[in-house]
Order: structure tokens, then C-alpha cells, then sequence
């Protein structure tokens, strides 16, 4: 079939940016989607209460491609994500960090790896820069599971920017990584399929993220319609003294985190189980109604009891040396 006919045409992709006082990075954030090669977008940003300089900032952008939502309270990355969720169209949903830097294939190669396997999220590896937009790594040291990078060719190093270069993906099962377990990149790497995002409208404390969405939504689209991790380099993480993840890579092959941040994971492992679960118990009759009986039991089944033990291990090894 010919995908250009006028019977069929290509998805719109929404872009949703959840904004919070990030001004100083916001214009090379929306430059860089602006110059995808793959067009059918929209840009939904939602300022999520942003002091009065950074509104200003954010205000003076105009483009036909972006909608700007204001809140009137500071809900946090996932209450502005589902608001943006709300005030976009498209089939396929990114949610971009506006500190990041997309890479031009960025969207058609996501919505192509889509397009051709079934997943409620695909998630892309990640490039760094600092806060001065230099170039810190093109090899993100907790890329996926499983990923293994192929050979770089150094006198071509530029086909990393277009993605020209073949790329692997990997398939993951919730038996190898169980729900509320952590094997993607940071929050921009993913684009979902908006009829997985629907759960998202049962969880329970939306408010308690104000960091750390990413982990309630890629947990949820993971358990509900499974995940592909793909090699190609389709962003720029970028590191800075408001990053929430308190990571720097100048060290080398390892991560070194605060301790604070260390303990916030662990926290948040202990509470996504447990508001899953309460989720699933309130909501049981809309649930079963929505993914069947079997699913429903399935799903249950899965928050509860699955558990991956060497991550678990790791964790706590983590913990105890400060790092990993």
C-alpha cells in the first residue's frame, strides 16, 4: 500500500513540554523540534506556574505550530503532562524535557520504529551536553539494558546527528523487566501511543510527582502494552544544577549520585508499587471494563508479585557504596 495516497496519510505527533523557570534553555529546545525532518507535529507547552520572567520568556515565542497552556498552579511533571495530554490531537505523544535538544530524525525515527512493531513506548538512546550546549558524550553510560553500541567509525562522527546509521532495537517483557523497574533513558527518549496513555487517568496521587514522571508512565505503558529500546541516538541530555537526577559523566564509566537522589529512587520504587496497587483495587469494575478480566488479573498479578532481584541487589549496593 502507498502510505502517500489520500486514503492514508502519516499520524500527527504531539509534543507535549512541561515548563517550569527553564527559559535559559527553552528557544534551542523548540529550535531543535522546529527543524525535524519529519513535519506532522505539534508543540503543546504547558508552563507549569513559572515565576514571572520565565512566563515573559516563554510568551514572546510565537509559531503556528505551538500552543501555550498557563497554569494558574504548579501541578508538577506529570499533572502538566496529562494537562497537555488533554490539549493535544495527536495519535503519538513525545514529552519532551525543555532543557533538551532533539536531534533532527528524532521524530521520524521513533514513529517509524512504531509504525513497524507493536509497543506502548519505544524509547531512544541519548546523547549529553552541559549547560553551555558542548558535547559531553554521545554514548549516555546507562543506556538500556542490553544495548550494545555499534563500532563508530571517528571520521563520521556527524552521521550520529541524523541517525543515517543502522541502529538495533530490543524488545523487553515484563518478565525481564519487571513493573515499576527502570530500563530506558531519561523522559524525552520516549514517544507513546496515545490509547496507552488512557491509564494514566486512574492513578491516585498525580500531585506527588513533581519530579520523576518518566517513572510513572513508562512503568504503566510497559505493563499495559510492553517497550522497545532502540540504539539510535535521537537527543541531547542535558546536565545542569537543576537536572533532578544530580548526575555528572565527567568521571568517566560511572555515575556518581547524592546520596539524596539515591534514597529518592528507592522511594520511589516503594511508592509506585503501592499506589499501583491501590489503583488497581478502587478502580477494579473501570479497569476490567476497559482491558477485560484476564488482563486486568494479569496486570494485578504483575505489580504484585514481580520483582527483578538482581536490580533489587543492585540497589542496595548502590545505596551502601553512594554509587554506580
Amino acid at each position: 500500500m502507498n502510505i502517500e495516497n489520500k486514503l492514508a496519510k502519516m499520524p500527527k505527533i504531539s509534543i507535549i513540554l512541561t515548563y517550569h523557570n527553564l527559559g535559559k534553555y527553552i528557544n534551542d529546545c523548540i529550535s531543535s523540534i522546529l527543524n525535524q525532518t519529519y513535519n506532522n507535529f505539534e508543540i503543546v507547552i504547558v508552563n507549569d506556574f513559572s515565576d514571572e520572567e520565565n512566563t515573559k520568556i516563554l510568551n514572546e515565542i510565537k509559531n503556528e505550530k505551538i500552543k501555550i497552556i498557563n497554569l494558574k498552579e504548579n501541578l508538577g511533571q506529570l499533572g502538566a503532562f496529562l494537562v497537555g495530554l488533554e490539549n493535544s490531537i495527536g495519535e503519538f505523544i513525545c514529552s519532551v524535557d525543555a532543557d533538551d535538544i532533539l536531534l533532527p530524525n528524532y521524530l521520524k525515527t521513533l514513529l517509524h520504529v512504531h509504525l513497524n512493531n507493536n509497543a506502548a513506548l519505544v524509547s531512544c538512546a541519548c546523547g549529553e551536553i552541559n549547560s553551555k550546549n558542548e558535547i559531553i558524550s554521545l554514548n549516555y553510560v546507562s543506556n538500556p539494558l542490553k544495548i550494545k553500541k555499534d563500532k563508530i567509525n571517528y571520521t563520521e562522527i556527524e552521521k550520529k546527528f541524523n541517525n543515517s546509521e543502522d541502529f538495533k532495537l530490543e524488545i523487553l517483557s515484563i518478565k525481564e523487566l519487571p513493573f515499576a523497574m527502570w530500563g530506558w533513558t531519561p523522559m524525552t527518549s520516549g514517544m507513546f501511543r496515545r490509547t496507552s496513555l488512557n491509564i494514566l487517568k486512574y492513578y491516585p496521587d498525580i500531585k506527588y510527582w513533581k519530579i520523576g514522571a518518566d517513572k510513572v508512565i513508562f512503568s504503566f505503558l510497559h505493563l499495559i502494552g510492553g517497550s522497545i529500546n532502540i540504539s539510535a541516538v535521537c537527543f541531547l541530555y542535558r546536565h545542569h544544577e537543576k537536572n533532578s537526577t544530580q548526575t555528572s559523566l565527567t568521571y568517566g564509566n560511572k555515575r556518581y549520585i547524592d546520596e539524596s537522589y539515591i534514597k529518592r529512587l528507592i522511594d520511589w520504587n516503594k511508592k509506585i508499587r503501592f499506589d499501583a496497587i491501590k489503583m488497581f483495587v478502587k478502580n477494579k469494575k473501570e479497569l476490567i471494563e476497559e482491558y477485560n478480566k484476564i488482563n486486568y488479573l494479569k496486570m494485578f498479578k504483575n505489580i504484585v508479585f514481580c520483582f527483578n532481584f538482581k536490580l533489587c541487589a543492585k540497589a542496595l549496593k548502590t545505596l551502601a557504596h553512594k554509587i554506580i
